[in-house]
């Protein structure tokens, strides 16, 4: 399952293409359907701190709006550009800063200091404070001119202190989906949902490279790292929440949505579990060919659906399909070449997160000195106890007949985002030059070996036979029900 789930996809087995691509002219790139990094960035602004969504912000039109600030609380009705937040610590300060401007660069191990200016986006600023207050996030956007400043605080005055309205596992419907809360909140903090494997509800973007074809990418946001980050630690992997959650789409007639919120069984739960810790040498960016060798290859297993050979240059057009990643946040490119696709990855063990994962990956160039477009970072971290349902399921998974396994131990788990870093770049294989596309909207029903496909067929529930799709709400919970959404099942 491993293998499968973060195979790239670099075997070859050459099959006609007859699709002619357009291309651009010689030395070009072009796009369809792409919103620039400024764009996202704004938005996710605005989408975090009014009661705008995510979704409300497509096209152009919305830019030239204003929106009113819904973030925190308003202490003195004089000064309601200045908003407060109780964090408690100033750990949990540099949290929040952290989450809210991840989009912006935010260094998340030293949050303190950040600041950003752009003209399209506007003017954010960090920095720690003394006493009550113990961080302050200066803000300067066009769109929220009445925001000034996020105070977080370490508590609210008495009469500011309230009770939120959501729970950690609530579930509510907006636009015919089902939502689940993920966040431990207080009142005046933000409440986070997440719906999952929403596929069909993604717009798809492409690349057109000269003189190599196109790549599809979902073009639209995933939910939030953090989000998913929260989800993980807090629903999917607490087997108390998860089996609540379960109990009560079934107990509200909605058994059959399950999976839009969770795992809808242990078996699949065990086996999204697995894919998400598998043996980090199939971690894309740990697999980059060494130009020293004689072969040199990405070392992943392969999904590829689409190849041709040119026939003059001997170089190899290979379209390859990664499946089985749990994408977050959204695509980030520049107008050269690279481009980023995060996605969230378990890290199990603290031994191995500080000596293989943090320190290596703050060497590889993709995934930390970007930080502009891309930067890797652990969000958090969680125990898994032997007494959880995960430990000791086995996991089902064919590849010359049934075989079981399990890689999920009682320990403290690393969730982090990394990016999917790819570029144009030829590399070899021994005989030809290759130059490697990418589909990220492709499942395994299209695999071209049968065993896999048989897989499909075999296990259709599977969540690992696709990249896994995603959406979030996020909004200040005041203590009353936000009217933009349905109840369907609240422990309030």
């Amino acid at each position: 399952m491993a293998a499968l789930a973060f195979g790239l996809g670099i075997s070859v087995t050459s099959c006609k293409d007859d699709d002619d691509d357009s291309k651009p002219s010689e030395g070009q790139e072009t796009y369809e359907g792409l919103s620039t990094l400024e764009d996202d960035q704004l938005a996710d602004l605005i989408a975090a701190w009014t009661d705008t969504g995510r979704d409300e912000l497509n096209g152009t039109a919305w830019r030239n709006g204003t929106y009113e600030p819904t973030v925190g609380l308003v202490l003195d009705e004089s000064q309601p550009g200045i908003r407060y937040v109780a964090v408690g610590t100033t750990e949990e300060a540099d949290r929040y800063a952290a989450s809210a401007l991840g989009t912006l660069g935010i260094d998340y191990e030293s949050p303190a200091g950040f600041s950003y200016s752009n003209g399209q986006v506007g003017t954010i600023a960090y920095s720690h404070s003394e006493g009550n207050t113990l961080g302050t996030i200066s803000v300067s956007i066009r769109q929220i001119p009445v925001l000034q400043e996020i105070r977080l605080v370490k508590v609210l005055p008495d009469n500011a202190d309230g009770k939120p309205y959501y729970k950690c596992g609530d579930i509510v419907k907006y636009k015919n989906r089902f939502y689940v809360c993920v966040s431990n909140h207080e009142y005046g903090q933000e409440a986070r949902f997440i719906t999952v494997n929403d596929q069909d509800t993604h717009t798809k973007g492409k690349f057109k490279w000269s003189g190599v074809g196109v790549d599809t990418v979902y073009n639209d946001d995933m939910a939030k790292a953090e989000v998913l980050g929260d989800w993980l630690q807090n629903v999917v992997c607490n087997g108390d929440m998860w089996n609540s959650v379960v109990r009560r789409m079934n107990a509200t007639n909605n058994g059959k949505f399950t999976r839009q919120l969770v795992p809808e069984d242990n078996l699949i739960r065990t086996s999204l579990v697995n894919t998400l810790i598998a043996s980090y040498e199939y971690i894309p960016e740990f697999q980059k060919p060494n130009p020293l060798e004689l072969v040199n290859m990405y070392n992943f297993q392969n999904f590829a659906w689409k190849e041709k050979l040119d026939d003059e240059t001997n170089i190899l057009f290979g379209t390859y399909a990664p499946v089985g990643f749990l994408l977050a946040d959204k695509l980030r490119w520049t107008l050269i070449t690279d481009k980023w696709v995060p996605y969230i990855y378990l890290v199990k063990g603290e031994t191995l997160f500080n000596k293989v994962y943090d320190l290596e990956l703050h060497t590889i160039k993709s995934q930390y000195k970007d930080a502009s477009h891309f930067k890797f970072k652990a969000l958090n971290k969680f125990k898994i106890t032997k007494e959880d349902q995960l430990i000791g399921t086995p996991t089902v998974m064919d590849k010359k007949g049934d075989a079981s396994y399990n890689l999920i131990k009682a320990d403290t788990y690393y969730v982090c985002v990394i990016g999917m870093h790819w570029t144009h770049e030829q590399f070899s294989d021994g005989t030809s030059q290759i130059k490697a596309l990418l589909n990220f909207c492709q499942s395994n029903e299209f695999h071209p070996r049968s065993r896999v496909r048989d897989l499909f067929k075999k296990y259709p529930t599977d969540w690992c036979h696709r990249n896994i799709t995603s959406r979030s709400l996020t909004f200040t919970d005041k203590g009353s029900k936000n009217k933009k959404y349905d109840n369907v099942s609240i422990q309030n």
